[in-house]
């Protein structure tokens, strides 16, 4: 007979702490809205610290106590989960928009913005959504920190920022690296993508880019595209319909006015012949009171040319939805710009699809497909934007843009703006295709937890071309003595066409091994990767003059002599291999690390020092997680810092051997042949820029509702390419120009410092009303520590120890009113009464070169800030963004005079023997070659550009849900927004942001929209 009390015995005493103490074995799963795993979410039994972390798998297990399970991760909504008599859970944690932004993005892959050690800023599409402007990039300014968007004029088409991230550090390329859906530099870039199909926008602005390698010094941009969720298909379609016109145009002179300062002109010239030697007075009076407007016109030549406002207008239409099992997002997009011309040909037109595909093959295998494609259909003027506003700002007032026949008049030096807009001269067209296609795919293996694989290729073409058929036509001068109209050709005799095709091709493959998981406290991620791209490029170009008729625009129809044609063409290749490791570490997500390295090898290099090494090591501590951290207003508080070493690898190709180019021909006998000429003499020693960045960085959370972000960065850049040619003498040879280059080769011989602090500070509030305000300002200052100058250069005119982009000008000190100014200061030759006082900076009694004296600020600001405000109440929205800038100088300098019209400003305010109080100087035959004009470069026309913008407003209107149900709709938001609404600045003439030192480009646009978003 069996004994079963020693058995029984033995099992009371296992189950006696159950009895106890209630305890449990519990295991779970935890799962996202779409049924992915999520692992490192927090399981704790409510009221204790009996808990568990989930693993890559999302699964947990633990022995507890108690009522109910707390369930708790960053970008979720916090779980409670009764546990009864269960054993066995599956929870599923929703989508917490209002936490959306404590997951970022980040190189190869994200990261919980609690745990992230480097400088990221981030925002969302549907952020840029609210930018009624169409060119992605110009919706970036003012946002966030550190970027420095810059938007240099808005012809469609054309009309995108410069973005710098913390500023220029380099002589060089300062192109930031775009990555999109993890292709670096992908073909077709950032500018054209639909706002429609963005999740959300990063900026990399450290050591975090370091991942990126020799090509992340000028940091990285990553965007993320929209992938879909589970559910059932959701659709959405928006449509909005603008209106844009200038942001600022000058005030021209008018014909009376102009008429009186051609008078000056030739008074100058000749004093003895009078005031009134072009014009008389009773002319200027004709002028002014408009009573003969055939002879004596007074055209405003912005009038006749520009429109009050050009349209614009956008569709997108999308789908996104999925089962268990697959995943799917599809857009389809329209685009249409106007230019601002009247019965001007200039025209955008864009078409692009998305379609972002997902799938879980299996438990551990998913695949997913990311193709998308555009068209770009540009069409302008035969002539360039630039001359064409050069042409509207220098035409005489004094002349009618056309006769009362309808011919147009000769306008300046034959070119008529009112013509050039147009048809009449031809047409260029510049069309552009670009297809991307990625496929992905990731296997969790199955013999250890928390490791993956996974790895994409990408590939990208891109097709641009140029048609640009000019045609003659006739412009006209009236000849007011015999009534005659005399005829002038504009352009050669006969049509030409010149044309030409790019293609572009990039293929990027990736494959990663991936470790993530937790040891208790401990928290491990990891990946090692290698990846390699080969980018490749062909163009050629043709061209034909002397067409027979202007009805057949193709190449083959023009004249067939010799001389007439002409071709051309190149190509290049490029190729890079890496290998990519990242290592992230924290201890109860209190203590942080992270340290990566990429290997970079590219084919730009020689072959014997191609591969480059950029490593990144990035700390975190944040102290509110300590025990004794008890304070109750400051809810997180990290304070970080980060060293990386990264590369800069955008220059021109195979410097590292000598560069022939085929330029004279030989003639032998009867025979001509063609010549080989050494173009640029080798540097086989030629390597990448260097950029060495540290940061320091403080990140807080205070009373629930503020956010505050501090950083301290500083760069060196090195090994910077620049020529050595300032200090070779020219006795040598090699230093020679020629086709305005050297044979001097560039060297990585430039450094350059960089900078400057970042802060934010933040507001949010929640509740029925939603109320949210962020400000941000950044200051970076360069400087120069070494670049080749010429020995011998004064030290006030070295760039050496001044920031990037400055001027050297002569300082002026201001106007010779008297004889007595003329005798008491020194002069150049031929300067008098009216012109400008230079100050004497050497104090050698002369005004000489030496005078001249580099300025402290460039036309890249120092000071850059944002303010962006967000409310919501019941079914009313507002956001605005402001943006600014401060600490920047722009050269201006019109081309005035006898060749062109004055500026109001100067027109105006100018010295004159009959106004000897005027603030601007005399005016001359030429501004460019005048002694107070370009003769002399001077500070008189060095503008401060500082402004503060309005850069977006929108007010929206959601229809209350039971109206628009009556008619199966889920959704239906009416908004109105605008973009470049109004700027605070000192700069009367043109837009701040503009960099042309004439002033001659597509000026910026003020855009205002009305919309609708509809979802079914």
């Amino acid at each position: 007979m069996v004994n079963f009390k020693p058995i029984l015995l033995h099992v009371l005493i296992w189950m006696l702490p159950l009895f106890v103490h209630g305890q449990q074995q519990l295991s779970g799963r935890v799962l996202n809205d779409v049924n992915e795993p999520i692992a490192g979410a927090s399981v704790f039994v409510k009221g204790t610290t009996q808990g568990a972390t989930t693993d890559a798998s999302g699964n947990f297990e633990l022995v507890a106590q108690g009522d109910s399970l707390s369930v708790t991760f960053i970008g979720y909504k916090p779980q409670t989960v009764a546990i009864g008599g269960q054993t066995t859970f599956t929870i599923l944690l929703e989508t917490d928009d209002q936490f959306l932004e404590d997951v970022v993005v980040v190189g190869y892959g994200t990261q919980n913005r609690a745990t992230v050690t480097g400088s990221i800023s981030e925002v969302k599409g549907d952020d840029l959504i609210k930018s009624p402007q169409p060119n992605l990039s110009n919706s970036l300014a003012g946002r966030f920190s550190g970027l420095v968007a810059t938007n240099r004029g808005g012809e469609p088409g054309y009309d995108g920022s410069q973005l710098r991230i913390r500023g220029a550090s380099t002589t060089g390329n300062t192109d930031v690296l775009v990555v999109v859906d993890g292709v670096p530099g992908q073909v077709g870039g950032l500018e054209r993508l639909d706002p429609n199909d963005i999740e959300s926008v990063t900026i990399l602005k450290d050591a975090a880019a370091a991942v990126y390698g020799s090509r992340a010094a000028n940091g990285v941009i990553l965007v993320t595209t929209r992938k879909g969720k589970q559910g059932k298909p959701t659709v959405s379609y928006s449509f909005n319909q603008g209106f844009s016109s200038p942001t600022r145009l000058p005030t021209m002179a008018d014909a009376a006015t102009y008429a009186e300062i051609r008078n000056e002109i030739d008074y100058y010239n000749n004093p003895a012949g009078g005031m009134n030697q072009f014009y008389s007075e009773e002319d200027i009076l004709k002028f002014r009171d408009g009573s003969d407007s055939f002879h004596f016109p007074n055209t405003d030549w912005q009038k006749e040319v520009l429109a009050k406002t050009a349209l614009q207008n956008q569709h997108n239409l999308s789908v996104s939805g999925g089962t268990e099992r697959t995943r799917y997002f599809v857009s389809a997009g329209t685009l249409m710009q106007d230019g601002i011309f009247k019965d001007g040909v200039t025209k955008y037109n864009q078409y692009n699809f998305r379609s972002n595909i997902d799938m879980d093959v299996t438990d551990r295998f998913k695949a997913g497909l990311s193709v998308a494609g555009r068209e770009e259909k540009r069409r302008f003027p035969t002539v360039g934007a630039g001359e064409i506003f050069r042409n509207i700002y220098r035409a005489y007032p004094t002349i009618l843009s056309r006769y009362e026949n309808g011919y147009p008049s000769t306008g300046i030096e034959n070119n008529n703006p009112v013509m050039m807009v147009t048809d009449a001269g031809g047409t260029n067209l510049n069309p552009k295709l670009v297809f991307n296609g990625i496929l992905r795919a990731s296997y969790d293996l199955p013999f250890l937890d928390g490791l993956m694989l996974d790895g994409f290729l990408a590939v990208d073409k891109s097709q641009e071309s140029g048609k640009n058929f000019i045609t003659p036509y006739l412009v006209y001068n009236y000849d007011a003595t015999n009534n005659q109209y005399e005829s002038r050709n504009v352009g050669e005799a006969k049509a030409q066409l010149q044309q030409f095709q790019e293609n572009t091709s990039l293929m990027t493959a990736n494959i990663k091994l991936n470790y993530e998981e937790s040891f208790g406290d401990h928290n491990v991620k990891a990946f090692a990767a290698y990846e390699q791209s080969e980018r490749t490029l062909s163009r050629l170009e043709a061209g034909r003059r002397n067409f027979p008729t202007s009805l057949t625009p193709e190449i083959s129809q023009g004249g067939t002599a010799l001389e007439d044609r002409t071709n051309a063409g190149l190509s290049w290749r490029e190729s890079r291999v890496s290998f990519i490791t990242r290592a992230n570490y924290d201890y109860k997500q209190r203590y942080l690390l992270e340290a990566q390295l990429r290997i970079d090898g590219s084919s730009i290099f020689p072959p014997e020092s191609r591969f480059g090494y950029f490593p990144g090591v990035s700390v975190g501590w944040r102290m509110s997680e300590e025990d004794w951290f008890n304070t109750g207003l400051i809810n997180d508080l990290k304070l970080r810092a980060s060293y990386g070493e990264l590369g800069g690898d955008n220059i021109s190709a195979n410097q590292f051997v000598n560069n022939y180019i085929f330029n004279n021909a030989y003639t032998i006998g009867n025979s001509i042949y063609p010549g080989v000429d050494l173009y640029k003499l080798a540097n086989p020693a030629i390597t990448w820029e260097v950029s060495k960045k540290t940061d320091v960085g403080l990140n807080a959370r205070f009373l629930d509702k503020f956010d505050l972000e501090f950083v301290y960065f500083n760069e060196k850049r090195s090994n910077i390419l620049l020529p050595r040619n300032a200090s070779i003498p020219g006795v040598i040879g090699i230093s020679n120009p020629y086709d305005a280059e050297t044979l001097v080769p560039a060297e990585n011989i430039g450094r350059v410092d960089n900078n400057g602090i970042e802060a934010t500070l933040g507001y949010q509030h929640r509740g029925n009303f939603n109320f949210g305000v962020a400000g941000n300002v950044t200051y970076v200052k360069s400087n120069v520590v070494f670049r080749d100058e010429a020995p011998g250069i004064p030290d006030w005119q070295k760039e050496t120890g001044n920031p990037l982009n400055t001027y050297l000008l002569y300082r002026s000190i201001g106007i010779f009113r008297t004889q007595e100014d003329l005798d008491n200061y020194p002069h150049v030759q031929g300067a008098g009464l009216g012109d400008l006082i230079f100050e004497d900076y050497n104090q050698d009694g002369e005004i000489t070169a030496d005078d001249m004296v580099r300025t402290n600020l460039g036309n890249i600001p120092q000071l850059t800030f944002g303010l962006t405000l967000n409310v919501s109440y019941k079914n009313f929205d507002l956001s605005t963004v402001f943006s600014g800038q401060g600490r920047s100088r722009q050269y201006i300098l019109s081309e005035a005079g006898t060749v062109g019209n004055f500026y109001n400003t100067w027109a105006e305010n100018r010295w004159s023997p009959n106004n000897v109080d005027g603030t601007y100087p005399k005016v001359n035959e030429r501004a460019s070659t005048a002694i107070s004009g370009g003769l002399f470069r001077n500070d008189f026309w060095l503008f401060n550009t500082a402004f503060v913008r309005l850069k977006n407003i929108e007010l929206g209107y959601t229809i209350p849900t039971p109206i628009i149900e009556r008619i199966g709709l889920n959704r239906v938001r009416l908004y109105a927004n605008g973009f470049n609404v109004f700027t605070v600045t000192g700069l009367k003439n043109f837009d701040p942001e503009g960099d042309n030192e004439s002033g001659h480009f597509y000026p910026q646009q003020r855009i205002f929209n009305l919309g609708v978003n509809i979802g079914f």
